[in-house]
């Protein structure tokens, strides 16, 4: 008979196991194991009726009726392979499946075979017979030998065979073994070494905190640093240094604490320049994952980066540019592209006026395109239509009707999670808050570490040799390489520039080959991002998530203000509204106590002549209002053009409070701003740059007559005036007529 306490062959690879949900199938040939086996005792069900193991014979199992105590010899196999398979409880109930530990990665065939190895070892050891064999060896014999004595005779045998393994090692193998539910996959795994050894986890922890703590400021020495770990350990572990035994554990000695410093890497990190340990500092936490993703939207990867291509700025000066894109990893789509102007502002670095960038704004206006197609002009080439594109058009149209309209060749891709940078923009509360709203998850990259985007950081090279250098304004990869007169030539508008790039990745980019883009269904041929989308949309499905008309107004840089008789002041700007929703709130607090009992407010700095004030108190809605002096700009304006004025009026010995002097100002700065460079620029904007339009689905119609009943027989005529006959007009008589 095999050994007492399990078959074996053990149960069939997709039967249920005991407690125990198993990751990976059983092997073939005698002495095969699989995780979780059935033992003697177990209750089992068999034909409809609970049976209990009792014996093993070869490859069959002896099972008992619980209600006529007959014995029944059924094939192993079959047992556990029949429908309902499980073992059960006392209730009848089957045995909660617990996980399995979990491992790296499938075992290989080389593993397989090491594991089998050790499990025939710990079989041995627990019950002193091999698995398959009915005959215990020296050493081992089951009643005579004890536990230690089997781990004293396995450390020998195997170290006979060239394996240096101590009893206390068997020990600890074995019950680790047993709390897996003997599964043979715990023993195989290798655990990286951990830094610290057997250091309290704690303790390591405040040496990294007090270490970093000296990342930006002047060196100091270790001995600075073990005097604040031990201040940090006395005073967050007060209560735990009352037992000896953690006080122990806790308390380092000096030496212990300059070899763990060692280990650790702290102790060359303490000893690093201020620069190398500032660039450390920054760095989000590991682990660092690289960027899979096997659905659109999963992973998306968002940068800024030079267009390195000079461009007319809103006065027509000539200004430099920045681009900030969007691509997803699954199919290396462009899910959205946004081009800005870069405009060095005038004063000292901490009190510049007029410089602009990338804003956070920036950022949630790229967002926004994302969840709407791209809209195609006229003025395209008709190769850019998403209807002439490899994408799957009448798929798209039928799920969005979005599509039924001209749209470009750009799939929409919802982003999930977003690989970002630290810059400043976004690291911004606004671009967070915006990512909440949408369901975006933010991932962090590394500081200084381009190879946490590679996706991102390959595209620019891809920008610039396919895009940017064939456009007028081209400035070259370096200084070095720039062409002579390049401010002097013709030179488009941001919004040119804005226009251009998004019909390049629609006509060329999204419908080129990429090396990268290969599809298990066709794996010699490289695929164009929309052939890549086309690919993996029927796997993994799309539907349409448009942004509301009440979501558009959550993209809006926020304002908390309070309400006046004279309304409400953002920017420096007064804005008033005649809606009578909006003088019930006049003196009346919010309730918010986070922001001062004001209220919440939203603008676009690209369309700042109207706001939105939304209404905590009563109607729990959204009320425009409007700049005061709306009326006296006649030109399209922005925040910049808005800040550029109050610097003028302030240098002109004004005050920055008073808005009628800035509107007087804006509009004298207008006509100069359309006169253009000069005779070198053929044509000069004539509005500023507006950033983009975000295309929101309007809210619902609701029709106030909806279920309401009327019956047309009940409703009496409105009166008829009193009008005199000579008043109505009596048509005249036909020519051919007779007279009366």
């Amino acid at each position: 008979m095999a050994a007492p306490s399990e078959h074996p062959l053990g149960p069939a690879p997709d039967a249920p196991r005991d407690g125990v949900a198993c990751r990976w199938g059983g092997m073939s040939g005698t002495g095969a194991f699989t995780p979780g086996q059935v033992r003697l005792g177990d209750r089992v069900p068999w034909l409809g009726r609970a049976h209990q193991v009792v014996a093993f014979q070869g490859s069959n199992v002896v099972l008992l009726s619980e209600e006529t105590s007959t014995p029944v010899e059924v094939l192993y196999t079959a047992m556990v392979s029949a429908p309902g398979f499980a073992v059960l409880n006392g209730d009848g109930s089957p045995v909660a499946s617990a996980p399995m530990p979990a491992v790296d990665a499938p075992p290989s065939k080389a593993q397989r075979k090491e594991a089998r190895r050790w499990h025939r070892h710990m079989k041995e050891l627990d019950t002193g017979l091999l698995p398959g064999s009915s005959q215990a060896r020296p050493g081992y014999e089951p009643g005579e030998t004890t536990l230690a004595e089997r781990y004293a005779c396995k450390s020998r045998e195997l170290a006979a065979a060239g394996m240096e393994i101590s009893a206390k090692t068997l020990e600890s193998m074995r019950l680790k073994w047993k709390r897996a539910g003997e599964n043979p996959l715990v023993l195989i795994e290798r655990r990286p070494r951990e830094s610290g050894h057997r250091t309290d986890s704690r303790v390591i922890e405040i040496m990294r905190e007090v270490v970093m703590s000296h990342s930006r400021g002047s060196g100091v020495d270790i001995q600075t640093v073990w005097e604040e770990v031990l201040d940090v350990v006395q005073d967050r572990f007060k209560a735990e240094l009352e037992d000896p035994q953690e006080a122990q554990r806790l308390l380092l000695k000096r030496t212990t604490f300059y070899r763990r410093m060692d280990d650790t890497g702290l102790a060359e990190y303490l000893a690093a320049p201020t620069r190398r340990r500032a660039q450390r500092a920054s760095k989000p936490l590991p682990p660092y994952r690289p960027s899979h993703a096997r659905r659109p939207g999963e992973v998306v990867q968002i940068d800024t980066s030079p267009l390195k291509v000079k461009a007319l700025g809103d006065d027509a000066q000539v200004i430099s540019a920045e681009l900030t894109s969007a691509i997803d990893v699954a199919s290396r789509s462009n899910c959205a592209v946004m081009v800005v102007p870069v405009v060095t502002g005038e004063g000292s670095p901490g009190k510049r006026i007029g410089g602009r960038a990338t804003r956070a704004y920036d950022l949630v206006l790229l967002l926004a395109q994302c969840f709407a197609p791209l809209a195609w002009r006229p003025h395209w080439d008709p190769l850019a239509l998403a209807a002439n594109s490899a994408l799957p058009y009448e798929d798209l149209r039928d799920a969005d009707e979005r599509f039924a309209r001209a749209v470009a060749a750009r799939p929409v891709i919802h982003p999930r999670t977003v690989i970002i940078d630290q810059g400043s923009p976004y690291l911004s509360d606004h671009f967070k808050y915006v990512c909440d709203m949408l369901d975006i998850t933010i991932v962090y990259a590394r500081k200084d570490t381009p190879t946490d985007k590679p996706i991102k950081e390959r595209f620019f090279r891809t920008l610039g040799s396919r895009f940017s250098q064939h456009v007028v304004g081209w400035t070259g990869n370096g200084f070095a390489h720039r062409g002579l007169g390049i401010d002097k030539g013709p030179l488009y508008p941001v919004n040119t520039l804005q226009d251009l790039a998004e019909q390049w990745v629609a006509l060329e980019y999204q419908q080129t080959p990429h090396k990268g883009l290969r599809s298990p269904f066709t794996p010699g041929l490289t695929l164009s991002p929309n052939e890549m989308y086309a690919q993996l949309m029927p796997m993994t499905g799309y539907r349409p998530r448009p942004i509301t008309a009440a979501e558009t107004r959550e993209l809006l840089i926020p304002a908390w203000v309070k309400i006046s008789d004279k309304g409400i002041v953002i920017e420096n700007r007064i804005y008033q509204s005649s809606d009578r929703r909006m003088r019930l709130l006049i003196e009346q607090r919010s309730g918010i106590n986070e922001h001062n009992d004001r209220f919440k407010a939203r603008y676009n700095p690209y369309h700042p002549e109207v706001a939105y004030l939304f209404d905590h108190l009563y109607t729990q809605e959204w009320i425009e209002v409007e700049f005061i002096y709306r009326g006296l700009l006649e030109d399209d304006w922005t925040q910049d053009l808005w800040e550029r004025a109050t610097a003028a009026v302030v240098d002109n010995g004004g005050r920055k409070d008073d808005q009628l002097a800035i509107v007087k100002a804006m509009r004298a700065l207008r006509p100069s701003l359309r006169q253009g460079p000069g005779k070198a620029h053929k044509s000069a904007p004539r509005i500023p740059f507006q950033g983009l339009e975000v295309a929101a689905e309007p809210e619902p119609v609701v029709d106030p007559y909806a279920g309401v009943s009327i019956d047309v027989e009940t409703v009496t005529a409105y009166p008829s005036l009193p009008i005199a006959g000579r008043d109505i007009d009596r048509p005249s008589a036909p020519d051919d007529a007779d007279a009366p």
